[in-house]
């Protein structure tokens, strides 16, 4: 399967990952033909992409770091325990257990790659991305060697960092375009009342809890809300946010497309040293697929292939499935098989919205 915008989707392709509702619902499985209605319907919903089945290259599967079902069920927890807080406060129990089996699953993942979009809609957009940031900020843990008890104290933190956002209204949150001074303060203030929200929750570590607090905070000082500089910030709200402007940067918004993977990890390493940490960002990038299996790249010599598989040691030179020719035209099977490890005159030129 590979990711496609969904104004290039043509009906009649078949989908390639079940998309769920922002209640974990099952919306359209796997294998289902994609019909007029089906698309009309996605496009409603405002999903700005979707993975569809590919038939020049039927064996490239992209690995989710952690399994489908856990990733739902993450998301479903957040949204119910966020739902309740104005009525019975936080499910703090509920949203550890799921937290503790994220952070099981990536310490017995092998292979560590940064390599899956989420697929959200509007809707779901919080709940999801509070997941996809506690997945990613426990894989940078990871490799940055941090044991059992700091990395699920590191996740809980994220699984919660965006818990203030709860106390701001959904005509803030959901704006479509740029917000004003006072909605700009008014949303700053999430980081300091979702801290205050878990600030006396005693079975919440204090490590978890600075997650919440500090997420916004950048490297130079000019982050909220205390404007602390360098190491001032804790590791975990470092870490915080590094993964809360990557799934950001890789997300559909209301305001703009999303970020493809390399030219996130481009911001990225433009604000390094800046707004984050150098090192922690050369440990980050280095566990993120810049063109991830199923992108469709054009090369240097005219050719259009599909990534089709990715070292990670060489990253940005993985092993292409060429399906046209330097003149556009489509090829048949077999379809040539080129490793831009072992083709140096080759280079990217760019990524191909197909």
């Amino acid at each position: 399967m590979r990711p496609i915008d969904l104004d290039k989707v043509q009906p009649g392709q078949i989908l390639g990952k079940t998309i769920f509702t922002s209640d974990g619902r099952v919306l359209l499985r796997e294998g289902t033909p994609l019909s007029l209605r089906y698309l009309k319907a996605l496009r409603e919903m405002q999903y700005g992409f979707i993975y569809i089945v590919d038939p020049r290259v039927p064996d490239i599967e992209v690995q989710d770091v952690i399994p489908e079902q856990l990733r739902q069920e993450a998301v479903l927890t957040i949204r119910r325990a966020f739902g309740d807080i104005c009525k019975t406060g936080v499910n703090l129990q509920a949203i550890s257990e799921v937290t503790s089996r994220i952070v099981e699953s990536i310490m017995a993942n092998d292979e560590l790659i940064v390599q899956m979009a989420d697929l959200k809609n509007h809707d779901s957009y919080t709940f999801s991305h509070s997941v996809n940031v506690c997945v990613v900020g426990t894989i940078l843990g990871v490799k940055l060697g941090l044991d059992e008890r700091k990395l699920k104290d590191l996740a809980l933190g994220l699984m919660l960092h965006d818990i203030g956002k709860m106390q701001v209204s959904e005509e803030i949150l959901l704006k479509a375009g740029r917000l004003t001074e006072d909605e700009y303060t008014r949303m700053q203030d999430h980081a300091r009342s979702g801290f205050d929200l878990l600030r006396s929750i005693q079975s919440l570590s204090a490590h978890a809890k600075i997650v919440v607090l500090q997420h916004h905070e950048k490297y130079d000082g000019t982050g909220y809300p205390k404007g602390l500089k360098g190491d001032d910030i804790h590791l975990n709200g470092q870490i915080g946010a590094i993964a809360d402007v990557y799934d950001a940067l890789t997300s559909d918004r209301t305001y703009r497309n999303r970020f493809l993977p390399h030219e996130a990890i481009e911001y990225l390493m433009s604000q390094a040293s800046r707004h984050f940490s150098l090192e922690l960002i050369t440990t980050f990038i280095s566990t993120v697929a810049p063109y991830p299996p199923g992108t469709v790249l054009k090369l240097s010599s005219g050719e259009t292939g599909i990534v089709h598989e990715v070292n990670m040691r060489l990253a940005s030179r993985p092993v292409v499935t060429l399906v046209q020719d330097a003149s556009g035209k489509d090829l048949s099977a077999p379809f040539p098989i080129v490793d831009l490890r072992a083709a140096p005159s080759l280079t990217i030129t760019k990524v191909v919205s197909t």
